[in-house]
């Protein structure tokens, strides 16, 4: 639950509504395929009376929808609209897809671009592999940033006080038995993803996968986003992926970046 009740020196510019309103969109999509309003207003710890005014104006905007029979709440497909507004007009997302369809089929395995947001790693292109196809791994999926090949390869271009805003604010989630959680040992392995060209990480995300990805740098060397490979373990090894699937990705990441030609996000 969330307290929205105004704090003592808090930005007198922030709206308290927007964010009540962003924060019901933000209950739906984590297990639960329908909501209750009673549902709503717990999880987000609103009023029973703030909730009602909220759901009702979304609906109406068509952002929710909602079952008169049950009277219980879903997304509606009109959110989609913020994430297709976001990548068509991002100049990464128009000149990528092309290297990215490129590098799947060269290697023959899922290929995909993220961007970095706080301490997650956020896919805004994916390409599956026709033999391995996820389908929990979507455009718009967020995962932890220390673990993820995508994620290690943007914090091993970044300065030591941008790491530890990552590694140092609080505890890492373990996603499997093996995954690192440990900062000495991830900034280990972010100085040698960067001396490599490169971070790989294997069974730390899923079981069974092994994920490379380089980075997309600006003329200042600073990541603007990373390409990533990932495949099985059933198919490759950490030491065949480096050899023959690494190439691919650092030549993709390089030609994305001068394609690019000097543009940089905000």
């Amino acid at each position: 639950m969330r307290d929205f009740s105004p704090r003592e020196g808090e930005d007198s510019l922030f709206v308290h509504s927007l964010a009540k309103g962003m924060a019901v969109l933000q209950v739906f999509g984590r297990g639960w395929d329908s909501l209750r309003l009673t549902d709503i207003a717990e999880r987000t710890g609103l009023s029973m009376g703030a909730a009602q005014r909220l759901t009702h104006t979304l609906t109406e905007l068509g952002y929710l929808r909602k079952d008169p029979a049950t009277r219980r709440y879903r997304l509606a497909p009109r959110i989609l609209d913020f994430a297709y507004q976001y990548l068509h007009a991002s100049p990464l997302h128009e000149i990528a897809i092309p290297f990215v369809v490129a590098a799947r089929d060269e290697c023959g395995e899922s290929v995909n671009v993220t961007e970095l947001d706080g301490r997650e790693v956020v896919a805004v292109i994916r390409m599956p592999s026709e033999r391995r196809i996820n389908p929990s791994s979507t455009i718009g999926r967020r995962l932890p940033t220390h673990c993820t090949a995508g994620g290690r390869a943007h914090l091993a271009w970044l300065t030591e006080q941008e790491r530890a805003a990552v590694l140092d604010a609080g505890p890492l989630e373990a996603m499997t038995p093996r995954t690192l959680t440990d900062p000495a040992l991830i900034r280990e392995r972010l100085d040698q993803a960067r001396r490599d060209g490169f971070a790989l990480v294997e069974d730390e995300v899923f079981l069974g996968e092994i994920a490379l990805s380089a980075p997309i740098l600006d003329g200042a060397g600073r990541p603007l986003a990373t390409l990533g490979i990932s495949t099985s373990a059933a198919h490759w090894t950490a030491e065949t992926a480096r050899e023959r699937l690494a190439p691919v990705a650092l030549h993709t990441a390089h030609a994305i970046a001068r394609a690019l030609r000097g543009w940089k996000p905000f």
